[in-house]
């Protein structure tokens, strides 16, 4: 902090994280976690029962799927749901969908990462 900005007065907390953040590189994957925090307002509880929102990362969503059934249901919405998704969270935060290998209800899914 410069002379000028101490002539400013006190910066918001939050101002002040924002820029750490930013400065380590991490304020991208933050907003990628509020995706996966929101799931369930994005799709509606209805489907976040049965299709999770595993990861994203570099644009890529990950989900797992309960049954089958689910995953070639939400395929077929997959247009729409990105869209709500970059609606949400920023244009392009979605650029792709991905599936995990398998899931049973309780367990958590298996990842490649």
């Amino acid at each position: 902090m410069n002379r000028q900005d101490r002539k400013a007065g006190p910066l918001r907390l939050g101002n002040i994280l924002d820029g750490v953040l930013a400065d380590c590189g991490i304020d991208g994957r933050i907003s990628e976690r509020s995706l996966l925090s929101a799931w369930g307002e994005i799709v509606g509880e209805r489907v976040a029962r049965h299709v999770q929102a595993v990861d994203l990362r570099d644009g890529v969503l990950l989900l797992a799927a309960a049954h089958a059934a689910w995953r070639q249901e939400v395929s077929l919405l997959l247009p729409e749901i990105v869209a709500a998704c970059n609606a949400r969270c920023g244009a392009g935060t979605v650029r792709e969908v991905r599936w995990a290998r398998g899931w049973t209800e309780g367990a958590p899914p298996a990842t490649d990462h």
